[in-house]
């Protein structure tokens, strides 16, 4: 075996690898949020307010790095199994990582209600910079197939319809939050699941 097959078996296996380790994530994301969620009921309690417990503060932390960390991958390698170059979707998306540990990180406690209001703001930022990077590669994917881009265009909106709805109906409970992680793990898999023709399998 001479050193350029060498080279494409190994490249062939760690494309692989990676195919195992962005299933892994999407299977990790939603599973983990329910498992952290329902410590508590979460029709009564949401996520920062289990995880401002002093019990579960270590495991709110870990639980938030790891989804930012899982999340960024899952999308990111999306972006590049179709070429998708964009500096301010990939600053979106950076940003939404950052936004999701900082929200972990900063306490969300009654006696300290600076820092509870500003956990509430990073925790929008997290999801409108998350949304608006993936907005940005819906459009591009118009270009490569319309009612691709069209159909994810209506599932985004969508999710983050019934999101910001069932927190409107049943106040500030866990349950949209549920809903907004299950729910973009799904739109995830169905997006790569639409764009596998078009791209090469990796």
């Amino acid at each position: 075996m001479n050193l350029y097959q060498q080279f494409l078996r190994e490249d062939k296996l760690s494309k692989g690898y990676m195919r195992y380790v962005a299933f892994f994530a999407l299977l990790v994301i939603p599973l983990y949020t329910y498992l952290f969620a329902t410590k508590e009921s979460p029709f009564y309690y949401t996520m920062s307010m289990i995880g401002n417990t002093p019990e579960y503060r270590w495991a709110f932390i870990i639980w938030g790095t790891v989804t930012a960390i899982l999340l960024c991958f899952y999308v990111y390698r999306l972006y590049v199994l179709k070429a998708f170059r964009h500096r301010k979707a990939n600053k979106l998306l950076i940003a939404s990582l950052v936004f999701l540990i900082l929200t972990v990180l900063i306490p969300a406690v009654e006696t300290m209600p600076f820092l509870k209001q500003l956990h509430a703001v990073v925790a929008v930022f997290f999801a409108l910079s998350l949304t608006a990077s993936l907005y940005l590669f819906i459009r591009y994917l118009a270009a490569i197939d319309e009612d691709i881009s069209i159909r994810s265009t209506w599932m985004l909106l969508t999710l983050l319809g019934i999101s910001i709805g069932l927190y409107f109906l049943l106040g500030n409970t866990g349950i949209f939050e549920l809903f907004f992680f299950f729910s973009l793990s799904v739109f995830l898999l169905l997006l790569k699941k639409w764009l596998r023709p078009y791209q090469q399998r990796l």
